[in-house]
């Protein structure tokens, strides 16, 4: 499998958190994010068959993808690929699906990926191959990892 953004590495993981100050963000997180600049592509991580696109809560924009084995959820995007706008449901490894953007409950610029197998969420780190985001990446990217100014000065 790919990941679904380049280059990729996790700023929030899978399980447990205590994120201070944030309580709609929840007490575990059931997928990982992987900062990216807002408008970078979004690819899919392997073939598969589009389930549906929707604007939904704490994910804002999301598509789900029945991947062999696995859903693939992408939250927070900004926009969805033409090709899905259309109504295409087959696609394939590494085709672009949408851009990284900030909506839904979004703390930093970056992409949620989950994965959902035999109706259990599952850490997605190990399939896709990333690792955690070194301290510079982390504070640019998910802010919820580090304190860091949310908003620049006007």
């Amino acid at each position: 499998m790919l990941p679904p953004v380049e280059p990729a590495c996790v700023s929030s993981p899978f399980g447990p958190r205590i994120l201070p100050n944030r309580p709609l963000a929840g007490t575990f997180h059931n997928g990982i994010d992987l900062p990216a600049p807002i408008g970078s592509p979004v690819l899919a991580v392997a073939a598969g068959t589009v389930i549906r696109v929707q604007r939904r809560g704490v994910g804002g924009l999301e598509v789900l993808i029945q991947h062999d084995g696995f859903i693939g959820i992408y939250s927070h995007l900004g926009l969805i690929a033409p090709v899905l706008a259309e109504g295409r449901e087959e696609i394939y490894g590494g085709e672009r699906i949408a851009t990284v953007g900030r909506t839904g409950l979004s703390y930093g610029r970056h992409l949620y990926f989950g994965m959902i197998v035999n109706g259990r969420s599952v850490d997605p780190a190990p399939y896709i191959k990333v690792v955690p985001c070194g301290p510079r990446v982390a504070a640019s990217g998910d802010r919820r990892i580090r304190p860091t100014r949310l908003f620049a000065q006007h």
